[in-house]
């Protein structure tokens, strides 16, 4: 008689980085998956384990902040589950990874993938096997290969990457006779890469580090060529998952980001918003209070203060990024501003625009725009306009923002 797979699920709270380590140290073993769950409203453990199917029990522990981590009986069904990457249900999606010890409960933790390669011409190696060619592969990837598919010939592996670094080329196998080896080309089966820096989140033409001489030939080292048809592709889910970071501006350009909060409960609005170079350093920042409760009315006010810092901080080249697609639609021209207050503060934002040289205006995520939401939130708190220029060190509690924006960081975003 097949036993029937249970489910076991627990919560756990941590109250610091130390319990934190030492709690999972005693209850996870080599079988457990941590998974971060993106959309709104709570996992529900059954669709899960539809996607899955395990034979043996898993046991679910939730943890803070969408974080859960997954302890699997079989080391079998945590190969499979694990292979599977990320599981789309409706408009959810769970990421995950394999844990350790050094895993925090932070979106920057869950910047892994995984991801099917496909290895071309192992057949034709004579001087190693296709044994050979996947350990030195494991070795690349951190000593482990999720899944191996042979079918029609071909080697298809599975492994995690982190989505942050460029995408691993080819690997040298030795072939155990003091030669000088064989290289074995890898191609993934992604939608997305990058032909200059090889991360694959976005494209040449989204990439601040492009480099003209890296065009994406035959001859280069990421192109065309990187890229396999997608041999493991599912069903198009609802949603799709993407890798969301701030980026630096163009050579010559400053990047303005802005953002608006409200406070509810204490009836009280804030603005916020900074300004940049091409090198990701601090120029100048703001953080005010303002007369408003109405979200957007507190977007356009922050866009306003940050124009009117660029203006006097004698920006020529103008990049503006906001989190409020509304707000960024009015100032394009695309939407009308309505409201008997939004009006007139638009109006001066777009006055403001015609004193630069060049100025662009998109819409991003708000996790690419975590500095301003910060400087915010601080505004909700202050009294009067307060403002940080290159001759004055910014506020301590947004170093840590700045720093996790200049290193780029990504973090996981699920798209409706």
């Amino acid at each position: 008689m097949e036993e029937k797979a249970s489910i076991f699920i627990s919560r756990f709270r941590f109250l610091n980085k130390v319990s934190m380590a030492i709690d999972f140290k005693e209850q996870a073993l080599n079988t457990n998956l941590i998974g971060k769950l993106l959309g709104s409203g709570f996992l529900n453990p059954n669709l899960i384990m539809r996607t899955w199917k395990p034979v043996k029990g898993v046991r679910v522990t939730v943890l803070e902040n969408n974080f859960y981590l997954f302890s699997f009986d079989s080391a079998k069904d945590f190969m499979k589950a694990w292979s599977k990457g990320a599981v789309f249900m409706g408009k959810q999606c769970l990421v995950i990874r394999r844990w350790h010890p050094e895993i925090e409960l932070d979106d920057r933790d869950m910047n892994y993938a995984q991801v099917w390669i496909r290895l071309p011409g192992v057949s034709h190696h004579n001087l190693v096997s296709p044994e050979m060619i996947l350990s030195a592969i494991a070795s690349e990837f951190g000593g482990q290969i999720i899944a191996v598919d042979i079918t029609g010939g071909e080697i298809h592996v599975c492994v995690e990457l982190d989505v942050n670094e460029p995408v691993v080329t080819k690997v040298m196998v030795e072939d155990g006779m003091g030669g000088s080896g064989v290289c074995q080309s890898l191609q993934y089966e992604i939608d997305t890469l990058c032909f200059s820096c090889g991360r694959m989140d976005h494209r040449k033409e989204e990439c601040v580090d492009s480099d003209d001489r890296n065009g994406g030939g035959e001859d280069d080292e990421f192109g065309p060529h990187n890229m396999a048809p997608r041999k493991h592709a599912r069903e198009p889910p609802f949603a799709s998952l993407r890798y969301v970071s701030w980026r630096r501006p163009s050579s010559g350009w400053v990047k303005l980001n802005f953002d608006g909060a409200v406070k509810g409960r204490s009836q009280r609005g804030g603005a916020g918003g900074l300004l940049r170079d091409s090198e990701g350093e601090f120029m100048a920042a703001f953080a005010a209070p303002v007369s408003t409760t109405r979200p957007l009315l507190s977007e356009i006010y922050a866009l306003r203060e940050g124009l009117q810092l660029a203006v006097d901080s004698g920006v020529e080249y103008l990049w503006i990024e906001g989190d409020s697609k509304i707000a960024i639609e009015m100032l394009n021209g695309w939407r009308e501003a309505e409201g008997d207050q939004e009006q007139p503060v638009m109006g001066d934002c777009r006055n403001l625009m015609k004193r630069f040289k060049g100025v662009t205006a998109r819409h991003v995520f708000r996790e690419a725009n975590q500095s301003a939401d910060h400087l915010a939130n601080l505004g909700v708190e202050e009294c009067v306009h307060q403002e940080w220029r290159s001759n004055r060190s910014p506020p301590p509690s947004l170093l840590s923002f700045l720093w996790r924006d200049i290193a780029g960081f990504l973090v996981p975003r699920l798209v409706l």
